[in-house]
């Protein structure tokens, strides 16, 4: 049907307890591709309706949706879509430029961090620093010792190009995560986390974007926030007298369970004359009125 692919990425976005950013870019061009009309549809008569709303549809989506440089590190960042086999050279290398820029900017943190410690630690120390070591003008030239070791003459930027194309080269084969098929980066990435630990900390800081909003909203609504769906037809100044009630339990650090009331609070608004509260008095004072 015409709406089973929107209704499909529509439930996976709003996911609740796993990751969802990774799956934008995909869930995006499924939805482009199910709008493609086909060879049938064209031919049929009968089915100028569904062709017409499929262009418009089509049209529509590409105007008003735009993939952010989130999506695309994201997707990198899903070892089911890390080669972006449908992506544009283009869009594939500045995905990739995006993901090395973040793997340098944690190292440059790391790196800054790490110089914080061990100054602070010499300082204190009085032990004469090790003498010197100088080093050949040739030593620049020579080969890693340990291909799987970074070098510490290398740049950052070259130590993150060089996680980036170890993580792209990865044999999959065995993934226990590929082979669970569960739809969870971050548990590929815990187990990569020894092997590749930038990109598992840049892919914990992604993942915990989610994709939509609606989540966060499920949890407000079920908290039971002022402004909900069963209030939306609320005198606004029943709402905003509630919003002063819950002002005056947050500023004197009382509540209903301490003998505060809610026809006791407006009172103290209504002593008070004004919204602009002042804790100047101590809960038992509150409590008498």
């Amino acid at each position: 049907g015409l709406f089973l692919p929107w209704k499909q990425v529509i439930e996976r976005l709003q996911a609740t307890n796993t990751p969802s950013l990774h799956i934008a870019v995909t869930s995006y061009w499924y939805l482009l591709d199910s709008l493609v009309v086909t060879k049938d549809e064209a031919a049929e008569k009968a089915a100028k309706g569904v062709v017409f709303f499929k262009r418009r549809a089509r049209q529509l989506l590409k105007a008003m949706f735009s993939l952010h440089d989130l999506h695309w590190v994201a997707a990198v960042l899903n070892p089911h879509t890390r080669m972006l086999k449908h992506a544009t050279d283009v869009e594939r290398a500045h995905a990739y430029c995006l993901v090395r820029a973040r793997i340098a900017k944690l190292m440059e943190i790391a790196r800054i961090d790490n110089n914080e410690e061990v100054l602070s630690s010499t300082t204190t120390s009085l032990t004469p620093p090790p003498r010197k070591k100088f080093k050949s003008y040739t030593t620049q030239f020579h080969d890693d010792t340990d291909l799987g070791e970074t070098s510490s003459n290398m740049t950052i930027v070259k130590r993150a190009r060089r996680e980036l194309e170890i993580y792209l080269q990865l044999n999959l084969t065995n993934c226990k995560y590929l082979l669970d098929d569960i739809d969870n980066p971050l548990l590929f990435w815990k187990e990569q986390e020894h092997v590749l630990p930038n990109m598992s900390r840049l892919a914990k800081q992604i993942f915990s974007i989610p994709a939509s909003s609606a989540a966060v909203e499920r949890a407000f609504s079920s908290a039971g926030i002022i402004i909900s769906q069963r209030r939306t037809n609320i005198n606004p100044s029943t709402d905003e007298h509630k919003i002063s009630i819950n002002e005056v339990y947050r500023r004197y650090g009382t509540s209903p369970a301490m003998g505060l009331s809610e026809e006791r609070a407006s009172v103290l608004l209504e002593h008070d004359g004004s919204n602009d509260l002042t804790p100047v008095r101590r809960t038992s004072e509150i409590v008498r009125l």
